[in-house]
């Protein structure tokens, strides 16, 4: 007998057996002779709750399987487990998640339950380890490159459950993706078609689509590329010169895109003063500069009339100081006559 048909088999058997188990507690032994059978004096212990909703949901589950309602069906015993779980119970959702594709999750759910093969039953246990095997099989195994490691991959939808050296596809509950630890990884998942979204902030996104058959092993790239920053610049008043680390890419208002990185700019116009600014862009960064440029004043040295003033001041100080400053003349030699006298003024003394 198949696999399947064991677990077909075994699921409706147990089924009878864990109804019974949680209808009430079993039998007393009675005496062989009927004539000496005496009526039961004391009434059953009553059922708690959370059995009794456990009982509902696992043969509601049974029956949901019968009509091959296997998405109900997995449900009523999710139902059962969350209520009052048992081997039993998790071996049936084994078998839903089989019937419905999903052999990821019916492979971890069957695992789960190996782990204490204490509780089970050696035919359980025989249905488990064959069901283990076949799933393994089955299974799809890709080695993923992610570049750069740090954006978050989604498959399906969920991200990435983490379980040992691998992740599994499938079977988280949706939500953000998944950043793995290294940049190669192996992802498990199931046969048939499945969408890859790889995301990261500042680069542009992946999306893939990919069909895989059973027990396929393949290769997977996902690279995302850098965005580049973009600078919205605008000049007060317009028209000005846009510089980007001195080289004129416009004139303003310009949108103007660049790698990640350090830039200087640089606004100008003639008879207004430069504008100059330094910004660290990022991946996918949008700014704004707006550049008031202030008006251009000549400084008072660089006026004509200042230095003709100044010319004037020193060519007049020049002359000053001569005046001031120059020796007497000697006057020249007196001439004595015929006679060679010559009167020479003294001071008088007293």
């Amino acid at each position: 007998m198949g696999a399947w048909g064991r677990g077909r088999r075994f699921a409706l058997v147990s089924c009878l057996a864990l109804a019974a188990a949680l209808t009430g507690p079993p039998l007393a032994a009675q005496p062989a002779d009927d004539t000496k059978q005496q009526p039961a004096t004391e009434a059953p212990p009553p059922v708690d709750e959370a059995t009794q909703r456990g009982r509902d949901a696992y043969l509601r589950g049974v029956a949901l399987s019968k009509q091959e309602q296997w998405g109900d069906a997995l449900a009523a015993f999710e139902d059962s487990a969350a209520a009052r779980d048992a081997p039993m119970v998790q071996y049936n959702i084994a078998m839903c998640q089989r019937a419905l594709g999903r052999y990821v999750a019916a492979s971890r759910t069957v695992a789960a339950v190996l782990r204490d093969p204490a509780a089970l039953s050696n035919l359980l246990r025989e249905d488990l380890e064959a069901f283990a095997t076949e799933f393994d099989a089955v299974l799809v195994k890709l080695e993923i490159t992610m570049e750069p490691k740090t954006a978050r991959l989604t498959v399906d939808g969920r991200p990435l459950l983490e379980q040992g050296d691998e992740y599994l596809a499938s079977v988280a509950p949706a939500g953000k993706g998944t950043s793995p630890r290294t940049e190669t990884f192996t992802l498990v998942l199931d046969p048939g078609s499945h969408l890859f979204r790889a995301t990261r902030p500042g680069h542009q996104p992946v999306v893939v689509q990919k069909s895989y058959r059973a027990s396929q092993r393949a290769k997977l790239l996902l690279r995302l590329d850098e965005m580049p920053a973009t600078v919205a610049i605008e000049s007060e008043p317009k028209a000005a010169i846009v510089r980007v680390n001195d080289r004129e890419v416009g004139l303003a208002p310009i949108e103007i895109e660049r790698p990640a990185g350090r830039y200087s700019f640089e606004v100008v116009k003639n008879d207004f003063e430069t504008y100059t600014a330094e910004l660290d862009l990022e991946a996918g960064q949008r700014s704004s500069l707006t550049a008031k440029l202030i008006p251009y004043e000549e400084p008072i040295i660089e006026k004509w009339w200042f230095w003709t003033s100044i010319g004037a001041v020193v060519a007049g100080g020049v002359v000053l100081t001569y005046v001031l400053t120059r020796p007497e003349p000697e006057p020249p030699p007196y001439d004595g006559g015929s006679a060679g006298w010559v009167v020479t003024p003294q001071l008088l003394q007293f």
